[in-house]
C-alpha cells in the first residue's frame, strides 16, 4: 500500500490500529481532500485498486448522487480530542465512490480528526458484498414476479381452453367424490342449464343407479392404485349413454380425476345430423378442388389436402394462420377484388387468377367463393386448377386467343399489353386464313391480296402453324 512520508508516527500508529477493525482507511487533507494514504483489506476492495486515489482529490471520485452526503460527512467529523462515545455509532454515511477503473465502490464511511493533526481520516466498511446480495435479491424477486405472471397466464389459458372445449369435461375430487369444476359442454350434456349447479355435487349422482357401482369402483381404483379405465354409463335422465374417459391428475390439494364424457348414443335425428356433417367434412377434405376457409381479414382458418398441394405446402401447419393473399399472384389486388365482391354479392364465380406456390411457380386457377352464415364473418373459397384444361386448348398451348370468347378468358391471367399482342396475332392469323380461303389456297394470290411478299407470307404461315412441314 502507499503511505505519505508527511504522516506523523502517532497518526500512522492510529491508522494501523483502525486498519485492524475497518475495511478501508483513507487519510486526506481537510480542505482539498487530496488523498495522502490508502489502506484496504479484503479481496473485493483489493480488486478495486483504490490505492490509485493517492495524490488525487477524493471528492473527484464520488458519484453524483453521493456528493452532498460526502460534503456533509466532512463537516460532522468526529474530533477524537473531545467526543462522546455515542458519536462513534451515529451518522455513518453510505457513499458511492468511483474506483480508479470507474467502477462503483459503495462504502459506509465515518470521518475522524486526530488530536494535533490537520489531516482527516476516513474509516469505511465495504458494502460491495451487501450490494451484490441486494442485487441478487432484486433479481430473484423479479424472477419470481415473472414466474408468477407466467403462471397466471397459463392458468388463464387453461381456464379459457377448459371452458371453450366442445367436449364435456368434469374435474372430480377423489377425496370427497364431488365435482370441483365443470365446463359448459358438461352442463349441456347432463341437461343442466348452469354449470355452477354441478360444482359441489356428487359425481355418481348424475348417472343412473345401475351405473353407480361401477363409478364407485372407478374412483376407488384411481384413489388406491392410481389406475383408471374407460367406463360406459347412462345419465340419470336415461336419455343418452356416456363413455366415461378418466385421467388421474395430481395437484396441490391432492389427486383429482379429470373425466371426459364421450357421447355413446344420441337420438336418431342427432345421429343422422352427425353423420351428414361427417359426409360433408369428408367430401370437402378429399375434394379434387382446393377448399379453404378464411376470416374477414383473409387469414386461413382451415384448408383441405388439395389446396395444400396447389400451394406447394407440405402440411396444414404451413397454411393455417397465414393470409390467403400471400398465395395469390397479384397479392392484395386479387384479395381486394374478392373481398369487396363477397361483401356486396355474398358469392362470386370463376374469378380467374394465378396461384403462387412455395417455389415461386404459378398455376392458373379459377376461384369461386361464398360468405358463410356464422356469427363472425367467414369466407369459403373453392379453387379449380385450370392449368391442365388450358394446356389442351388454344389459349394456353400457344398463348394465343383463337376467338373473342377465348380472348376474354385471358383477362386476369396475363397483363394487358400481352393481351393486346395476342389480339394482333389473332387478327393477323384470321386475315391469312380468310385470304387462303378466298384464293382457294393459292399462296401467290393470297400474298398479293394481303399486301405481303411470298416470303413474308410463308414466314407467317410457319409461325401460325398453317404451313406443311416440307413447305
Amino acid at each position: 500500500m502507499t503511505n505519505s512520508s508527511a504522516l506523523s508516527d502517532n497518526l500512522a500508529l492510529c491508522e494501523a490500529l483502525i486498519y485492524g477493525l475497518a475495511d478501508l482507511i483513507v487519510v486526506f487533507q481537510q480542505n482539498s481532500t487530496k488523498v495522502l494514504s490508502v489502506k484496504t483489506k479484503g479481496v473485493e476492495l483489493s480488486r478495486q485498486k483504490l490505492d490509485g486515489w493517492v495524490g488525487q482529490n477524493l471528492s473527484d471520485h464520488i458519484e453524483l448522487d453521493s456528493t452532498n452526503k460526502f460534503a456533509g460527512a466532512i463537516k460532522v467529523t468526529v474530533d477524537l480530542e473531545n467526543f462522546e462515545p455515542s458519536e462513534l455509532d451515529a451518522d455513518w454515511k453510505h457513499i458511492n465512490f468511483l474506483s480508479p477503473a470507474k467502477t462503483s465502490a459503495p462504502l459506509l464511511i465515518k470521518v475522524f480528526k486526530f488530536p494535533n493533526q490537520k489531516d482527516l481520516v476516513m474509516v469505511a466498511r465495504d458494502l460491495g458484498s451487501m450490494a451484490k446480495m441486494q442485487q441478487k435479491l432484486m433479481d430473484t424477486h423479479r424472477s419470481m414476479e415473472r414466474d408468477y405472471l407466467r403462471l397466471r397466464h397459463l392458468e388463464s389459458r387453461y381456464n379459457t381452453l377448459f371452458e371453450n372445449s366442445s367436449e364435456p369435461i368434469l374435474i372430480v375430487d377423489l377425496a370427497t367424490k364431488k365435482i370441483s369444476q365443470a365446463n359448459s359442454s358438461a352442463a349441456k350434456a347432463l341437461l343442466l342449464e348452469d354449470p355452477k349447479k354441478i360444482i359441489g355435487s356428487e359425481f355418481a349422482h348424475h348417472f343412473a343407479p345401475e351405473s353407480k357401482g361401477d363409478i364407485e369402483e372407478l374412483i376407488r381404483s384411481a384413489q388406491n392404485a392410481g389406475k383408471t379405465k374407460l367406463l360406459r354409463a347412462k345419465s340419470s335422465s336415461a336419455e343418452q349413454d356416456f363413455t366415461i374417459m378418466p385421467s388421474l391428475i395430481v395437484q396441490e390439494g391432492g389427486p383429482q380425476l379429470m373425466v371426459r364424457l364421450g357421447v355413446k348414443s344420441m337420438t336418431q335425428a342427432s345421429n343422422l345430423n352427425k353423420l351428414t356433417q361427417e359426409w360433408y367434412t369428408d367430401a370437402l377434405q378429399t375434394a379434387p378442388y382446393g377448399f379453404l376457409v378464411t376470416d374477414a381479414a383473409g387469414i386461413v382458418l382451415s384448408a383441405n389436402d388439395e389446396f395444400i398441394t396447389l400451394s406447394g405446402s407440405f402440411s396444414l401447419a404451413q397454411v393455417l394462420g397465414k393470409p390467403f393473399e400471400s398465395w395469390l399472384a397479384r397479392g392484395g389486388v386479387d384479395w381486394g377484388v374478392l373481398s369487396n365482391n363477397l361483401k356486396q354479392l355474398s358469392s362470386i364465380r370463376n374469378f380467374a387468377t394465378e396461384l403462387l406456390g412455395q417455389s415461386n411457380t404459378t398455376i392458373e386457377v379459377e376461384i369461386s367463393a361464398t360468405t358463410l352464415s356464422t356469427d363472425e364473418k367467414r369466407y369459403a373459397f373453392f379453387l379449380r386448377d385450370v392449368h391442365r384444361l388450358s394446356q389442351t386448348g388454344p389459349v394456353a398451348s400457344s398463348n394465343m386467343a383463337g376467338s373473342v370468347s377465348q380472348l376474354a378468358q385471358l383477362v386476369g391471367r396475363m397483363p394487358m399489353k400481352d393481351i393486346v399482342g395476342e389480339t394482333s396475332d389473332m387478327i393477323e392469323k384470321m386475315c391469312i386464313q380468310s385470304a387462303l380461303e378466298l384464293t382457294q389456297n393459292n399462296r401467290a394470290s393470297a400474298a398479293e391480296m394481303l399486301g405481303l411478299s411470298r416470303q413474308s407470307l410463308y414466314v407467317k404461315l410457319h409461325r401460325f402453324g398453317l404451313a406443311d412441314f416440307n413447305e
